[in-house]
């Protein structure tokens, strides 16, 4: 059974909010929540101002505290590792938010439910990428099977493709 991954390159993303535009376009994401967030630090190396930036999204955990704390049982894993909250049980308590790490899943006020990353399932599904994966023009994320991804990784061998 295929496990999904979607790793994040810090050195090749440029800050641009590319990403999370077209997560909000894809998943019809009103203004406010946002199921990607861009942080950027700046720092000094060898007296010269640096800059580095991070993603904030659902990591869809191993062991996801968010189903745990979800009190009726809204929240559930699948076997292909992908993490997603049915919004028809959702009572928008955020106990969810809470209990993550990342504090990834959002409160969506005007359907009064959290959400989160779903890692474009409709698109997968379809065996396209997710949408910001595609999107993406510096090449700064990476989705596949997880046992491709990290070995990629660990002989440092990032796609090249952007």
């Amino acid at each position: 059974m295929v496990k999904y991954a979607l790793m994040f390159h810090p050195d090749r993303c440029v800050g641009c909010p590319t990403c999370v535009v077209a997560c909000k376009q894809e998943n019809e994401i009103p203004v406010g929540p946002s199921w990607l967030r861009i942080t950027k630090r700046v720092y000094k190396v060898d007296g010269k101002l640096k800059m580095s930036f991070n993603l904030l999204r659902c990591m869809h955990c191993g062991r996801p505290p968010c189903i745990e704390a979800c009190p009726v049982n809204a929240i559930t894993k699948r076997s292909d590792g992908i993490v997603l909250i049915n919004k028809e049980l959702c009572t928008g308590c955020k106990a969810c938010i809470e209990a993550c790490p990342f504090k990834a899943p959002q409160y969506n006020p005007e359907k009064d439910v959290v959400e989160m990353c779903t890692l474009c399932v409709h698109r997968i599904e379809k065996g396209l990428l997710p949408s910001c994966v595609q999107h993406c023009p510096a090449g700064a994320l990476y989705f596949g099977d997880v046992n491709a991804v990290t070995a990629a990784l660990q002989e440092n061998k990032w796609p090249t493709e952007v």
